[in-house]
């Protein structure tokens, strides 16, 4: 469990450095879908490469076996990536952080909740909803400063 731990605060503190990265060469090129292009590009290379050294030839097999919205997850992430990379240089990488945070928390508690999309369910409780509260309320002090 400490393992998790860790890599979900290192992914975290990544995820932290590379959301005004690319915001930043957003800017830099002036262009919000050539940066995107140019992140996915970047990623495509290392997977595939990761794909093509350690990945089990049977699961690329069993791609052809999922329902087809399955792959409105690559939909979703071009939307979050690409509207992170718009909004950055508009709005500051705290406050995009803050706004997507609590979105994503607010879904991923109803998720949960009714376990949809595989996931273990987690009722929503009283204190978790306080929390949700205290999260909403929080991340408006941090936007409207």
């Amino acid at each position: 469990m400490t393992g998790y731990i860790l890599l979900a605060i290192v992914a975290g503190t990544l995820g932290g450095i590379h959301v005004p990265i690319k915001g930043a060469l957003g800017v830099r090129i002036q262009s919000t879908l050539v940066a995107t292009f140019a992140f996915y590009g970047v990623a495509f290379l290392i997977i595939a490469l990761a794909c093509a050294l350690l990945a089990e030839r049977a699961a690329f097999a069993a791609l052809s076996t999922v329902p087809s919205w399955y792959y409105v997850a690559g939909i979703i992430s071009v939307v979050v990536v690409g509207s992170s990379t718009f909004l950055i240089p508009r709005l500051g990488a705290v406050n995009v952080f803050v706004i997507f945070f609590v979105a994503q928390f607010t879904v991923r508690m109803v998720l949960s909740h009714f376990g949809w999309l595989q996931s273990p369910v987690n009722p929503i409780s009283w204190t978790k909803l306080a929390g949700g509260v205290m999260l909403f309320l929080g991340a408006l002090l941090v936007v409207r400063n």
